[in-house]
């Protein structure tokens, strides 16, 4: 409770008779001193009395409409208060407003109570400028006492989401070669048997097997017993790695290649949810590890996995400039080491201690962020992981070793590769096309045919839809 400017007059009147009386050797301003100051002791019993009476009795909510907005868009919010008893003093209550939002000025999300008065409420439009769910958690109610002498403020728990979600761009195509792919990524069996949902196949009745396996349909058929066996559920462990550098800011507003490479990196996070497959993620800066979570197969989990996706934008700092030539595998490097036989020229000479280690050119990117999350995200337990790439095609030695080590250490590697020539300069989904032109196409098609060609891999472009598909007819009138 603190006193306000009335009370600090009304004191400071007080401690002037005071004096005036003990200078002057007069009783009479100090018995008005003391009136005074006995005044503002019961105005203040009083106004404790009142603000313990509206604490009790004072009640609030918040509503917003709609809860699932884009980023820029506004929703309105609605403050409802109210008193089961009425009491003799102003009482106002305000929306208190998370900052990542643009709210109105106070008096525009403040419901104000008259003396009396029991019930009010007041709707506001409130813009969202940044992703994520946006919580109104809480409101803050000023007591002031009837003698306006002292206030209060309280604050009240509500609970009120939206989910602010950034632009979603139009038309995506996730495809492999320019043919669109229709499944749901993320599907899996489990190949073992046991309790399940999934019928698996049907076998003869074996001693020892329960009377709960027989078929008796199939047996009934066969006149013989029959088992129906289940495919059984298991932990598919789904490792995501999403590049949020900052050339993935290439593209206009709301269509920039991270926005595609995010609607693909929840789509994977909703399948894992539905197969209640653990899950870790892992984002990457240009420079460093920006976000790191998991495995958690938890509801928490997949949510805060989303929210995080939401919410990234690409790093600023520029990305270090990576070598663009075709790496060279261990083996096409030992077999290349092998041709120089016994050739003494200066050119084999030099060449073979580069081709002899088969390994060695690992070691270029070694250090670099995107390759180290993908070696710290490859399972090293016993059940099946799938890890999943997220990136452009601006790195290829870096990608391509990455997936290297990916493709020897999971089960399964999926690579989701957003072209370059499809978002430079372009300022719409049309003009993404004209950009890319066909060869721009064609060096990223052979570029995602030899990640495909790696053992266990699966490699895909992520392109604005009609972009794809121009880039797919000039490719084949050039043909």
């Amino acid at each position: 409770m603190l006193p306000t400017r009335r009370w600090a007059a009304l004191a400071g009147v007080a401690c002037f008779l005071t004096v005036y009386a003990v200078v002057l050797d007069e009783p009479t301003p100090l018995l008005a001193a003391c009136g005074l100051a006995a005044w503002l002791v019961v105005a203040q019993v009083d106004a404790v009395g009142t603000m313990r009476a509206v604490d009790r009795d004072l009640s609030a909510s918040v509503s917003i409409e709609p809860t699932s907005v884009f980023v820029g868009d506004r929703a309105a919010v609605t403050l409802t208060a109210s008193l089961s008893e009425a009491v003799d003093a102003p009482v106002e209550v305000e929306l208190v407003a998370p900052p990542s939002v643009n709210a109105p000025e106070r008096a525009r999300r403040t419901v104000a109570f008259d003396p009396g008065e029991t019930t009010g409420s007041v709707t506001c439009s409130i813009e969202f400028p940044v992703a994520g769910r946006i919580a109104f958690d809480e409101v803050a109610a000023d007591i002031e006492g009837r003698a306006g002498f002292f206030t209060e403020t309280v604050t009240l728990d509500v609970d009120a989401r939206c989910l602010v979600e950034p632009p979603a761009p139009d038309g995506i195509h996730v495809g492999r070669g320019g043919e669109l792919v229709g499944t749901t990524f993320g599907d899996h069996s489990s190949d073992q048997t046991g309790p399940g949902l999934v019928p698996h196949e049907t076998r003869q009745y074996l001693p020892g097997d329960t009377l709960s396996q027989i078929d008796w349909k199939t047996t009934a058929r066969m006149n013989h017993p029959y088992i129906r066996e289940f495919e059984s559920e298991s932990d598919y462990l789904l490792s995501l790695v999403v590049d949020c550098g900052s050339h993935m800011n290439r593209g206009p507003t709301g269509r920039t290649m991270l926005s595609y490479a995010r609607e693909v990196a929840l789509g994977l996070v909703d399948a894992a949810e539905s197969h209640g497959d653990p899950v870790s993620a892992q984002f990457v800066g240009d420079a460093a590890m920006e976000w790191e979570f998991g495995p958690s197969s938890s509801s928490n989990a997949y949510q805060t996995i989303r929210r995080r996706l939401l919410s990234i934008e690409p790093t600023a700092s520029p990305r270090r400039p990576v070598d663009a030539s075709r790496p060279v595998a261990p083996e096409d490097a030992r077999k290349r080491s092998r041709l120089l036989g016994d050739d003494d020229s200066a050119f084999a000479t030099t060449l073979r201690p580069y081709l002899r280690d088969g390994e060695s050119y690992v070691s270029r990117v070694s250090d670099r962020p995107l390759f180290d999350a993908v070696k710290s995200a490859c399972s090293r337990s016993d059940r099946e992981d799938h890890l999943v790439l997220v990136t452009d095609d601006s790195a290829k030695v870096e990608t391509y070793e990455a997936v290297v080590v990916a493709s020897k250490r999971s089960s399964q590697t999926s690579v989701f590769l957003t072209p370059t020539t499809f978002f430079d300069d372009a300022a719409d989904a049309a003009d993404a096309g004209a950009a890319g032109d066909a060869a721009g196409f064609v060096a990223f098609e052979e570029f995602r045919a030899r990640l495909e060609r790696l053992p266990n891999v699966t490699a895909y472009e992520v392109a604005p839809k009609s972009a794809m598909e121009l880039a797919t007819t000039r490719a084949t009138t050039a043909e």
